[in-house]
């Protein structure tokens, strides 16, 4: 998967139901460019840039992130090498459960579906 597929993929997991209009407010890119870049055309960098710096607004909005982002910091200048392995693991592990569930939800629901 490209750089490109995977900012729109993650900017439509932040924005499920956002219309051309809205993304294209949102981000600064013309409207019929949006419609493109979603139906494959390459995206320029600053077409890259802003649909990142949308997401990473979006993130920032979070009271967790900035706890994370603070707690992460003061971990790396506290913590061993091996205290940060093992908590990089376990988040990881957050991670690949998390990947894995909606997986594991989205294939019976289309067997379910199917059915």
């Amino acid at each position: 998967m490209t750089l490109q597929n995977k900012t729109l993929q993650r900017y439509r997991q932040f924005f499920p139901e956002e219309t051309l209009r809205e993304i294209s407010d949102r981000t600064g890119i013309q409207i019929t460019r949006v419609f493109r870049l979603f139906n494959g055309k390459n995206m320029k960098v600053g077409e890259l840039e802003a649909f990142e710096k949308a997401i990473t607004d979006k993130i920032a909005e979070s009271p967790s992130y900035h706890r994370l982002n603070t707690a992460m910091d003061e971990a790396s200048s506290l913590l061993t090498n091996d205290e940060l392995g093992k908590l990089a693991d376990y988040i990881e592990r957050k991670i690949t459960n998390k990947r894995y569930s909606r997986t594991y939800i989205r294939s019976v629901f289309q067997d379910a579906v199917m059915a």
